[in-house]
């Protein structure tokens, strides 16, 4: 009996040894990765924690919204999930241009924006604002302009009595060659005689900084923007490239006029160069700064705002025109101002 009872317990101690019983507890790594993501989340959470421009603005208690995401990272199990929370985290913020972008999405944006990791620019392809059927319908090139394209940018000629007048139309600041091909534009018409140049921004939804800045240098120079940040100094931005024309310039504008189109038109009013005419724009010029992140995502957080060089920003108010008037309007009011300004012998009121 003693001998029976003995091989039992031998058996036993064989079977657990080789078939151990099912144990409750994580599989080596996932501690490790649980705590990964516990980083990854504190880093994108105080991203916007430390450099968002106006905490006290947003609509949401950002403390409140870490704390409610923070609690589901235990239900969090893959990067995939781990990013949708986070880009969801984001949306929350809730201003238009602020996001966070996986790292399948980076590729993406650099192809639509050019590669500019780490750098000021202004909106995402994520964020830049739909432009309604409304807003195309009144943006149309004018009737009797004969345009052509050089790169993105359309051009063409109108003439009123005597006057010929240079026609520009800027879709965004986003495609490629639109700096580049704005210069073109503008070299073309004044070797066919221009004397007086309207540069049509309607509908336009932004893009990017720099070519905000090579734009504005084709008709002026200098430093004409500051950004505005709570964490920093402001940061004065100029105008870039050599100056093209001092010809008598108008900028049509609208309610559909974002981010750096705003700025531009802005810009070129703030410093004397154009006389702005059409409606009020959007008054959407947060300025984007994208952080790279160790796992090769990114947080795009609007760390700033645009502002002229000296005064108050447009963020909330946009750029007023100079000549009030319907969209599908301007056009023609803009043709008036020129006509008037070369009968009385000014360039610019």
């Amino acid at each position: 009996m003693r001998r029976a009872s003995l091989a039992l317990l031998v058996c036993a101690m064989v079977v657990t040894a080789c078939c151990p019983p099912v144990l409750a507890f994580d599989p080596p790594g996932a501690a490790a990765a649980t705590v990964d993501f516990q980083a990854r989340f504190d880093s994108a959470w105080g991203l916007v924690a430390e450099r968002y421009w106006d905490l006290e603005g947003l609509a949401v208690d950002w403390d409140e919204v870490g704390a409610r995401y923070r609690a589901r990272l235990a239900e969090i199990d893959d990067e995939d999930s781990l990013y949708t929370m986070l880009e969801e985290m984001y949306a929350e913020i809730g201003d238009n241009h602020s996001v966070y972008v996986p790292p399948y999405r980076v590729a993406e944006i650099r192809a639509a924006y050019g590669d500019l990791p780490c750098v000021a620019v202004f909106d995402s392809s994520a964020t830049v604002p739909l432009r309604s059927a409304a807003l195309l319908a009144r943006a149309q090139v004018p009737a009797g302009v004969d345009v052509q394209s050089s790169g993105p940018v359309e051009y063409g000629f109108t003439t009123s009595g005597s006057l010929h007048i240079g026609y520009l139309r800027l879709a965004d600041l986003a495609s490629d060659g639109t700096a580049r091909g704005l210069r073109s534009a503008v070299e073309r018409l004044d070797a066919a005689g221009a004397e007086a140049l309207v540069l049509d921004l309607r509908g336009n939804p932004g893009g990017r900084l720099v070519t905000m800045m090579q734009a504005a240098g084709v008709f002026t120079s200098g430093f004409l923007w500051r950004a505005v940040m709570s964490w920093t100094f402001p940061l004065p931005y100029p105008a870039i490239g050599e100056t093209l024309s001092d010809l008598p310039l108008v900028v049509l504008i609208d309610g559909g006029v974002n981010s750096a189109a705003e700025g531009l038109a802005g810009a070129l009013q703030a410093n004397g160069r154009a006389f702005l005419v059409g409606e009020t724009t959007a008054g959407n010029v947060e300025a984007v700064l994208p952080f790279c992140l160790r796992d090769g995502s990114q947080a795009w957080i609007a760390t700033g705002v645009l502002a002229p060089l000296l005064g108050p920003t447009w963020e909330g108010r946009g750029v007023e025109p100079d000549l009030v008037t319907a969209p599908q309007e301007a056009f023609a009011r803009a043709v008036e101002h020129l006509e008037s300004t070369a009968v009385n012998g000014s360039d610019q009121p």
